[in-house]
């Protein structure tokens, strides 16, 4: 879903002077003479309904390369058309594009700046206004991401804490910056932060809330927030954006899932069967819900473990774990009538119809579980450890 934005506002005439990178001197420098202009290169791995194959994808030639340079990178189309459409221009044009953990951030020619996750795309609000650093001017700020216009000639950025700070741990998180464009992921910082340039410090002027203007926007392409692979992004995102690190959310795959038809339910994820994890899911934005990442089961409990129960108004979905010589469980609660569901990696969701006015209280010492092999024999009866 696309907001509709008012017109774009200029840039004051300063600000975008200073955008403009200065080769003019760089030109006309010896060294450069009778040179010709060079181009990079970069081999992009695409994978595709499970082949991968190489690409070429041409760069930008950058004056002078500065450490982080490599990370500079050109956008697909579909993130082009992406931050088109959060940004109401379908005319806006971008070549340059730089990935921080799950956020991709593309630099547009005219300044401004998208940044996209698996679910998001985020734009400066129109009533955010450009903010000037001791050097430098800080244009787009997310709830992650700082972006904007570095000091003339800056080569390298990174966060440092603020001084009255400097005596506690802290972990620096490198920015990309080129002549013309810097940015910077502070998702792991907290508050005590400044920007470094260089060894020089620059103090991070307070933003007020409402710098960016959020629209849903999914990377599989499809529309639908209920299709399993936007489940699994909306998961993801959330986890991203509660702290989460990037490298803990990569790669899961769908392993179970109840409730999706109903918009209300969990899903259980793994990642290459060694590792998993479950989200909750409902129809709202999933604040505060995220992935929790589960024990293997690699040896043979005496009893089944209740991970967690997921409820809504006409069912309760029990997420546990048994044995994995166990192929179905049938559980039940109370006296009712049980169900059947598969087992997988050890895992299970067992959704049991249940009455609104049935007592929801101690679900879990009321649970029975009966657990079968794969040649239908009970090899478990009783209930949850």
């Amino acid at each position: 879903m696309a907001f509709d934005l008012p017109p774009r506002r200029e840039l004051p005439a300063d600000v975008k002077e200073r955008m403009r990178p200065d080769f003019a001197e760089s030109r006309e420098s010896p060294e450069r003479r009778g040179r010709a202009p060079l181009a990079v290169a970069a081999v992009v791995l695409l994978i595709a309904g499970g082949v991968a194959a190489a690409q070429v994808v041409a760069q930008p030639f950058i004056h002078n390369a500065r450490p982080g340079h490599e990370r500079v990178v050109q956008p697909s189309g579909m993130d082009l058309a992406r931050c088109r459409t959060a940004l109401g221009d379908q005319n806006w044009q971008s070549s340059e594009m730089v990935e921080l953990g799950l956020s991709k951030v593309l630099v547009g020619q005219d300044g401004r700046f998208c940044e996209l996750t698996r679910t998001k795309a985020y734009v400066a609000s129109q009533s955010f206004r450009p903010t000037d650093l001791r050097e430098g001017t800080v244009t787009f700020r997310s709830y992650g991401i700082i972006a904007g216009i570095p000091p003339k000639d800056a080569r390298t950025l990174k966060t440092g804490p603020k001084p009255e700070f400097r005596d506690q741990d802290f972990k620096s998180s490198d920015g990309v910056v080129t002549p013309h464009f810097f940015v910077v992921d502070t998702r792991y910082q907290n508050s005590y932060f400044d920007l470094v340039f260089d060894d020089r410090a620059n103090p991070v002027p307070d933003i007020p809330e409402g710098a960016v203007t959020e629209s849903q926007t999914f990377e599989s392409g499809d529309p639908d927030p209920w299709t399993l692979v936007n489940v699994i992004a909306r998961c993801t995102d959330t986890s991203y954006r509660n702290g989460a690190n990037a490298s803990d959310l990569q790669n899961w795959e769908p392993l179970l899932v109840s409730g999706l038809d109903q918009r209300g339910g969990v899903l259980i994820a793994h990642r290459e069967h060694d590792a998993w994890a479950t989200c909750v899911f409902g129809p709202g934005v999933m604040t505060g819900v995220h992935w929790e990442h589960l024990p293997a089961v690699t040896k043979k409990p005496e009893k089944p473990v209740l991970v967690t129960i997921h409820g809504n108004e006409s069912a309760l979905m029990a997420v546990g774990r048994i044995k994995r010589s166990v192929d179905t469980v049938e559980v039940s609660v109370d006296d009712e009538q049980a169900v059947t569901a598969d087992v997988v990696d050890g895992y299970f969701i067992a959704t049991i119809p249940v009455s609104a006015t049935q007592n929801r209280i101690d679900y879990s010492k009321r649970l029975h579980v009966v657990g079968r092999d794969s040649d239908n024999e009970v090899v478990y009866e009783g209930g949850f450890e």
